[in-house]
């Protein structure tokens, strides 16, 4: 594959993941469609085009894998982040009535509950690593149970995704070592849910799934991709979520009371400016379906293009001052969920996660600051800290 000597943007380059925002803004201005030679993949940088290219999915599709490398389809059948109507909508259905506005109101107990217990674990101590006690473990521990993963069997399963999730910078496919946790995940999943067959439903995801089969709208191989996509978003997309404002929080950035509103934690104001301002989720990748003609390239079908949706919400052209972090901004029209009919299922929860969560850890430790260096997730997608080392002041 033809390599570019000096490359404007690479995704999976050290650069990339340490700061790639001075990259993206290049590409918005002097590349907005920029040909990444190493992958033979185009990426589109700014908002509208963006937003345009996610909602066209019928020339946009995401059927052939939305990564690079031998990351594409690599949650297998039943993700239905990889999959093109009629099968997604399908699929999206079994899963969306957990997910709903009305019915995310349920599970604000379970979070704060979950919160509280993780909190209560490292109260008294000194030094802590708010990545790993807390803005990791609760977003797993919240989606394992909406799953209907057993208590006893948590700890195990969250050790095991998160090894399967680690992506080195510069690589661009999983190790033989995540390819074997898959598996590992997939039969346990499957065995949960053929074990519900029959009429046993459980009032969980995993219930759900049993239903669906029972009925003939999915297939048990579909269990595979359908539950990684959820482990991956509860434990890389709201976590990194939660780590950035923790981090924020810790180096001085935001205050506890620029995060604070009437319910005790951040406002849906603040949450979207923080989605606008470091998306967790950097980028995802569609592939065309027909000749496409943009800012005078032509793409032929099957040119797989990069949706960079942390550029999009750093356009000028739609946000004044984009590189400030600006809490009172009505940053709502963030790409950071995505667009279309791929708009993330799991957003109320994210939000709900956040709110909560973000207003327990305040509530009980009002000041703690880093006391060292920081570590972000070993991910070329992901845009998040892995490690978080924080002091309590009491």
């Amino acid at each position: 594959m033809i390599e570019d000597p000096d490359p404007v943007y690479d995704p999976v380059s050290e650069e990339s993941h340490e700061n790639p925002y001075p990259s993206y803004g290049r590409l918005r201005e002097e590349f907005p469609l920029y040909h990444v030679a190493r992958h033979d993949v185009w990426a589109l940088s700014r908002y509208t085009d963006i937003k345009e290219g996610l909602r066209d999915w019928e020339t946009f599709s995401s059927a052939k894998g939305v990564e690079l490398g031998s990351y594409v389809q690599f949650f297998g059948p039943g993700s239905i982040q990889e999959l093109d109507p009629p099968r997604h909508d399908v699929l999206r259905k079994v899963l969306a009535p957990r997910f709903l506005n009305k019915n995310i109101k349920s599970y604000e107990e379970i979070v704060r509950t979950t919160a509280r217990h993780l909190i209560g674990e490292f109260l008294e101590q000194e030094h802590v690593d708010l990545a790993t006690e807390f803005t990791q473990k609760l977003p797993i521990a919240t989606i394992f149970r909406i799953l209907g993963i057993p208590e006893s069997d948590l700890n195990w399963t969250t050790q095991a995704g998160l090894q399967m999730l680690s992506r080195p910078p510069g690589e661009s496919g999983p190790s033989p070592r995540a390819y074997e946790l898959r598996a590992e995940l997939v039969a346990f999943f499957e065995s949960l849910v053929q074990g519900q067959r029959g009429g046993a439903y459980s009032d969980d995801v995993f219930g759900d799934m049993a239903r669906a089969i029972d009925g003939g709208t999915m297939d048990l191989e579909e269990v595979q991709g359908l539950t990684l996509l959820l482990v991956a978003a509860g434990m890389e997309t709201t976590t990194s979520l939660l780590g950035n404002m923790v981090h924020a929080l810790g180096t001085g950035q935001v205050t506890g009371e620029e995060l604070s509103s009437d319910h005790g934690g951040p406002s849906s104001t603040v949450i979207d400016e923080f989605l606008r301002f470091d998306a967790p989720a950097q980028w995802l990748a569609r592939v065309t379906t027909r000749e496409v003609t943009l800012h005078g390239i032509t793409l032929p079908p099957d040119s797989r293009v990069l949706m960079i949706f942390a550029s999009g919400n750093r356009d000028p052209r739609v946000f004044d001052n984009p590189d400030e972090l600006v809490l009172s901004r009505d940053g709502s029209r963030n790409l950071a969920f995505g667009e279309g009919i791929h708009f993330c299922v799991g957003m109320p929860l994210a939000r709900l996660e956040t709110r909560v969560g973000i207003g327990e850890l305040l509530s009980a430790l009002p000041n703690f600051e880093l006391t060292g260096s920081p570590v972000r997730y070993p991910s070329h997608v992901i845009r998040g800290f892995e490690s978080i080392p924080t002091l309590i002041r009491r």
